[in-house]
């Protein structure tokens, strides 16, 4: 889930990077940022199990508000930009038997990525909490991070995810 979550808003990322590239066109040297607000955009929905359970579902994220910034850097000999993103919003499980046990709570990510000519840094982390109409309780917490230098050799890589059921 997290890992999809991260690659959707690294696709967004890379649009907005591109809207602020073009935006820059013509500019004089300086700063450029480029900012977007979204509502109500479905991040996942995908198959899962109940962790409390282990019955067969779906889980879906939806983030009620959703913030993406980019600043690049565009004065001569600078080739530097930074991107971040926030969303936040509902997640649930819904079993695939209807008399099963559903989900629902709030879920919350951020991301950023800030590169230049001498190294790439991306991180990210993720925290949702979910009440079960049985009353069970579902904490999930996930952090990644990736660190290259100018080779594009990585150089620091980890990713951490933690499940609790209670």
């Amino acid at each position: 889930m997290l890992r999809r979550l991260v690659t959707a808003a690294g696709v967004v990322a890379v649009v907005a990077l591109v809207s602020a590239v073009v935006a820059s066109a013509g500019s004089p040297p300086g700063t450029v940022t480029f900012t977007q607000h979204d509502h109500n955009v479905v991040l996942f929905s995908d198959p899962s199990a109940n962790p409390c359970t282990g019955e067969p579902g779906t889980v879906t994220g939806i983030a009620a508000n959703e913030v993406f910034h980019v600043t690049e850097f565009t004065a001569p000999g600078r080739d530097e930009f930074w991107v971040t993103g926030t969303d936040e919003g509902t997640v649930t499980f819904t079993p695939d038997d209807p008399n099963g046990v559903s989900a629902s709570g709030h879920f919350a990510s951020w991301f950023g990525e800030s590169a230049n000519n001498k190294n790439d840094v991306q991180h990210d982390i993720f925290n949702a909490t979910l009440t079960g109409s049985d009353g069970s309780h579902v904490g999930v917490h996930g952090v990644d991070h990736l660190s290259t230098n100018a080779n594009g050799v990585v150089t620091v890589f980890f990713e951490k995810m933690t499940l609790s059921c209670g």
